[in-house]
């Protein structure tokens, strides 16, 4: 059989290992979050800003997000309907309704005119996803926040490294929110980090990522319910190390869909999902949608590819169809991506004798 093609995977050198090594022979004792302290200003230097909470994955940070930023019951949330289901669940952990609205189709973000027309009494806030690296339209969602008074938070999870018209994704809204999650451009195993800018919530989140422990009358007297949210050291040191190369893993990243974009551009059949313009994707994943005529089965050659050792990934499912959800609006653009999306293998040691053996298949299947 051929080499396994994979869909995601990382990239491990000598740091990753020394780091990861130093941890476990000193991260203990006084030095038990010396790591993790590193790894949060090391995220804080590169995003330029303020707070840091480096968390035990991202679907935790996103939580915390929406708890420090007071969602609950009766609140409508707008979300993206094209997500790992995380994005809707960290909103539904607090009592608040996700609201699913459209994507664009031409980067598989949420679309802010969908956003525009969701807004009701009872709006509090909006979670975008920059989606598999690519960038939502942050200064129309923005706008829409200022003008509606919604907090905003970035489900980045995907997009460490890319930069919307000069400014790092997670740095726009209230809160942003990382993952190292090994699928991850940055890995750790599992691994998340929250940012912000505005110091009574990264108080707050302080807070409740610890339990609400504050030792006020007694050793381990917590005020208020928290929860274990904290980041190991161990992990933490393997996350520092990749953020400090960070530039580096985007470049190999933009490498890989080079290869499939200079061999797929002119296909017919597919439309590549491409950064926009004053817009740098990290190119987590580099994406398809196939053609509405295209007489291929996606799910078809999924098949094929995973015969051939070929790793690539169907587009999400809608989450407004999840049993848990209501779904308020049909939108059309996620379900397409759901139907006929597909996600390249882009891991780390994919060779571009990989990526063309990827587009031969793939043209021959079309």
């Amino acid at each position: 059989m051929r080499k396994k093609i994979s869909f995601a995977g990382p990239w491990i050198t000598q740091r990753e290992i020394d780091y990861a090594v130093d941890a476990v022979k000193n991260g203990w004792y006084e030095t038990y979050d010396l790591h993790t302290k590193r790894l949060e200003k090391a995220v804080c230097d590169y995003l330029g800003v303020k707070h840091a909470i480096a968390t035990h994955c991202c679907t935790v940070a996103l939580h915390l997000g929406c708890e420090v930023l007071d969602f609950k019951e009766g609140d409508e949330i707008i979300c993206t309907d094209f997500s790992w289901v995380a994005t809707a669940h960290a909103i539904a952990y607090t009592g608040a309704t996700p609201v699913f609205v459209d994507v664009e189709p031409d980067s598989w973000c949420i679309s802010a005119d969908a956003i525009r027309k969701a807004i009701t009494k009872k709006t509090k806030g909006i979670m975008l996803v920059h989606s598999f690296g690519q960038l939502a339209d942050m200064d129309q969602i923005m706008a829409i926040a200022r003008e509606h008074d919604l907090r905003v938070i970035e489900d980045a999870a995907p997009s460490l490294g890319a930069i919307y018209h000069g400014q790092k994704t997670g740095t726009f809204g209230d809160i942003g929110c990382f993952s190292f999650q090994g699928a991850k451009i940055a890995v750790s195993g599992e691994g998340g980090v929250l940012v912000t800018n505005n110091s009574p919530l990264f108080e707050r989140a302080k807070l409740l990522s610890s339990m609400g422990r504050t030792d006020s009358q007694a050793v381990f007297w917590s005020d208020e319910l928290g929860w274990q949210y904290t980041i190991g050291n161990l992990s933490a040191a393997l996350a520092l190390a990749q953020v400090e190369r960070i530039e580096e893993l985007v470049q190999r990243k933009r490498d890989i869909f080079s290869w499939y974009d200079s061999r797929l551009r002119d296909c017919p059949q597919l439309t590549v999902i491409r950064e926009k313009p004053n817009c740098r994707s990290n190119y987590a994943y580099p994406s398809i949608l196939l053609s509405e005529n295209t007489r291929t089965r996606r799910d078809d050659i999924l098949k094929t590819f995973r015969e051939l050792n070929i790793h690539a990934r169907p587009g999400f499912p809608q989450m407004s169809r999840f049993p848990m959800y209501v779904q308020r609006f049909q939108n059309p653009h996620a379900a397409a991506i759901a139907q006929r999306g597909i996600s390249l293998p882009s891991a780390a040691n994919t060779t571009e004798e990989d990526a063309a053996f990827v587009c031969e298949t793939l043209k021959a299947l079309l």
